[in-house]
């Protein structure tokens, strides 16, 4: 599966400079006149959710297109992303997804209902959030280090929304590049993983920055750390992984939007305009700054290249947990 990305990510970079040089008149700026379907393969009000509403009402108002919202939830995004690539490739059914989906889902099983090189037509990243280490307030450790000693010390778990999940895994690299040992336990979700660490069940937990940030600003939760390279904005006084002793470590979530392979090029092309001026927009920029999402659109071929980037980053970490769906 990894080695396939290569060659389709070199016939992708070597397609892009023979798009047709005579785009209908959509892709100059008006979209098709059908309604587009923009399917969410996860629970409505999550992370992902919230991106794709704030997107599809911002590419309404600049394109005068219908957009409709779709969750189709179910099997880690399974379920959602295999809908999209199913349907008529005429660019009316675009999805968004967190980047495991393409990167990680494909290592976890031999069963996926879809092909990453062959299926699936990046169209543009989205943004990406940091994960967050956090504990229960009750637990004696401030910072990373003090973690550390505690798991040297003795067992400690930590919760995350599932097994192979991004967080999972960033979970493991985090432990593995702190020297440590950490025991997992795996949940169906951010909810009842935040249930347990806030009752006090589960000591520690991973999470994605979105859907914990108002607990640790409710003093519901204590933040050690944030994953990615650079403190959030939203809690400045958080230090990084890499403030906390662990250099070089910069692990983020990436989300984008992508469409059924053998949508046209022509077509593609207006999506990744259309999509892109909907997502810089600065209302668009200033929703998803409040929800700890660094937005940044891109160009086809980075998208492109960028999945298969993240999953060798991942392919490691999931040979040595040994996590899988099967």
């Amino acid at each position: 599966m990894n080695a396939n990305l290569i060659p389709i990510a070199r016939r992708r970079l070597l397609g892009a400079a023979v798009l047709g040089a005579s785009l209908p008149a959509w892709a100059q700026g008006a979209l098709p006149g059908k309604p587009i379907h923009l399917v969410v393969p996860y629970p409505a009000g999550g992370t992902t959710d919230l991106q794709a509403r704030a997107i599809a009402q911002k590419l309404q108002e600049l394109s005068g297109a219908t957009v409709l919202v779709e969750n189709r939830a179910g099997a880690g995004g399974n379920i959602g992303v295999d809908w999209v690539l199913k349907a008529a490739r005429d660019g009316t059914t675009i999805g968004i997804t967190a980047m495991n989906s393409f990167a990680i889902n494909p290592l976890l099983t031999k069963r996926l209902p879809y092909d990453v090189t062959r299926d699936v037509q990046p169209i543009t990243l989205v943004g990406s959030v940091p994960n967050i280490v956090v504990v229960n307030p009750d637990v004696p450790v401030r910072d990373l280090k003090g973690l550390a000693d505690m798991a040297r010390a003795g067992d400690v778990t930590y919760a995350t929304p599932g097994a192979g999940t991004s967080v999972h895994l960033a979970a493991e690299m985090m432990t593995d590049a702190m020297k440590v040992k950490m025991r997992h336990v795996p949940y169906r979700g951010d909810a009842p993983a935040l249930q347990d660490v806030m009752g006090g069940r589960v000591p520690v937990m991973l999470a994605n920055l979105p859907g914990v940030i108002e607990f640790v600003r409710a003093g519901k939760l204590r933040a050690l750390a944030v994953t990615s390279a650079r403190r959030s904005p939203l809690l400045p006084d958080v230090p990084t992984m890499g403030e906390s002793g662990v250099p070089g470590f910069d692990v983020k979530a990436f989300f984008a939007l992508f469409t059924a392979r053998g949508v046209p090029g022509d077509v593609v092309s207006a999506l990744n305009r259309e999509l892109a001026r909907a997502i810089n927009h600065v209302q668009v920029r200033q929703q998803f700054s409040k929800l700890g999402i660094d937005t940044a659109s891109s160009s086809v071929e980075a998208l492109t290249a960028l999945i298969y980037l993240e999953s060798r980053k991942w392919a490691p970490i999931v040979a040595k947990t040994g996590a899988t769906w099967d």
